[in-house]
């Protein structure tokens, strides 16, 4: 059977986490802009708490910060709120994320976002 993403925020973190995933094949970052479109998350800072529950999924995993790969246009990183490394060593951490085998690791489940 057939099954559509719904709307709660684990679901956009995994939808955001797809889209993600095939950036680092291209080795590329997206904008905050990008994402929200692509992934049809409309609204006043639409993508904060989905990309909380990503990274947190990522940290607990010990995985690269994945959500490093979303910048703001004007700079080039993440916002201000981002703080799953520092300023400093968001270059280091995008290159973890881009040489790190996605593909080899099934991705999270809504309810390991959830928690």
């Amino acid at each position: 059977m057939l099954r559509t993403f719904g709307s709660s925020e684990p679901e956009i973190a995994l939808r955001a986490y797809l889209y993600l995933i095939g950036a680092v094949a291209f080795r590329r970052s997206v904008t905050y802009a990008e994402l929200a479109w692509q992934i049809k998350r409309g609204g006043p800072n639409p993508l904060a708490k989905p990309l909380e529950l990503l990274t947190r999924w990522c940290k607990t995993n010990g995985l690269p910060a994945l959500t490093s790969l979303v910048v703001q246009e004007a700079t080039g990183l993440p916002a201000p709120g981002f703080t799953a490394v520092s300023r400093s060593e968001i270059p280091d951490e995008q290159k973890r994320v881009w040489d790190y085998d996605w593909f080899a690791i099934l991705p999270p489940t809504v309810e390991e976002l959830k928690t």
